[in-house]
């Protein structure tokens, strides 16, 4: 369970990286350095196109990571899912058990009432 109370924790800020990730890229690309007569600044283009590729790079590998514990946590998840599916069908074979135990101790119950009963009109119609 701590898992799935951290994950409020770790979504936000995974959403907080991505975000900044994203502004980083449009920085990087969108405001290519250019000097006067709209020419582009070949050096200036390829750091910045390179610092976008590092920067998707640190992202896939992140996502990798990320994508294997949230495989990891739906198996476990699907694990958790199935046991408490056979706890239940064993909860209710316990109840119907249960249920037809105590009947069972009733007629029981009755049974040796009915039996205390004949032995005693026996032993008075013996007198």
């Amino acid at each position: 369970m701590s898992y799935l109370e951290e994950w409020s924790h770790v979504e936000k800020h995974h959403s907080s990286s991505l975000s900044a990730a994203i502004e980083a890229l449009k920085a990087s690309t969108l405001r290519l350095p250019v000097v006067g007569g709209a020419k582009a600044d070949a050096q200036g283009v390829k750091e910045a196109v390179n610092s976008a590729v590092d920067v998707m790079h640190t992202m896939a590998s992140s996502m990798c990571n990320l994508l294997s514990k949230v495989e990891g946590t739906s198996s476990v998840v699907y694990e958790l899912a199935k046991l408490a599916t056979q706890e239940q069908m064993l909860l209710d074979q316990s109840r119907d058990l249960l249920s037809t135990v105590a009947a069972i101790h009733v007629k029981q119950c009755s049974l040796k009432t009915h039996l205390l009963q004949r032995k005693q009109r026996q032993s008075q119609t013996q007198w």
